[in-house]
């Protein structure tokens, strides 16, 4: 029953706030979703435990080496990739746009969140 309810939180969180894109796991028991309010907010929940994973936003950013965050024009981060599943966690792959002066710059990183919950950094 505590997994349907934060399965319907989570769902109606998600449509309350336009997650522009829901990323599920095979077996539907696990997904992954950004809010792209004013600033992108990153969230996998696995095992009825929600892991805000909005970081990995910062770390694509800072691969890019362009310029510094707040000099672009728009970024949009979004899961787009479970890579893969085991004993010890999931390895969700997050994409990064971010335009400057009208040219788009795309990169992606690895979150990997663990059984517990836990986001476990690059």
């Amino acid at each position: 029953m505590y997994k349907l309810i934060i399965l319907v939180v989570a769902f109606l969180f998600t449509i309350s706030s336009c997650a522009d894109e829901i990323l599920w796991r095979v077996d539907k028991n696990a997904f992954a979703f950004c809010n792209q309010a004013k600033r992108s907010t990153c969230f996998v929940i696995v095992n009825n435990t929600s892991t805000d994973v909005s970081l990995i936003e910062n770390k694509n950013v800072g691969k890019l080496g362009v310029t510094s965050k707040e000099k672009y024009n728009r970024i949009v981060t979004f899961p787009s990739k479970w890579q893969r599943t085991d004993d010890n966690g999931d390895l969700i792959i997050f994409t990064t746009q971010a335009w400057l002066n009208g040219q788009r710059y795309t990169t992606s990183g690895m979150v990997f969140v663990d059984k517990q919950g836990k986001y476990v950094h690059q």
